[in-house]
């Protein structure tokens, strides 16, 4: 991986925890989004969801015909299980 830590942008923007592009591609060519909330709501660990939500920077693929950007719709849908988490992880902590 390149030196990105932190709260640095690479070089698509990206920020931890963020999902990068909008460009209108599907990453699974016609999979309808109920299936990306169905993966979305098995990830229960918020460095899984972020190796989910940034795999092209943690693989280190920049080809998008192997791994397309996130459509702003399938950003809206990671966001969510993001803050999700978040508050999840919040509830555990004051137990």
């Amino acid at each position: 991986m390149s030196g990105t830590t932190g709260h640095k942008r690479d070089s698509h923007g990206t920020v931890p925890l963020t999902v990068s592009g909008t460009d209108g591609t599907h990453p699974y060519r016609g999979v309808p989004l109920s299936r990306l909330s169905e993966k979305l709501a098995k990830i229960d660990c918020l460095l899984e969801l972020y190796g989910f939500a940034n795999r092209r920077k943690v693989l280190g693929i920049t080809d998008e015909n192997i791994l397309p950007k996130w459509t702003e719709e399938e950003r809206q849908l990671i966001l969510a299980r993001k803050y999700e988490l978040e508050r999840n992880n919040v509830g555990k902590k004051k137990k």
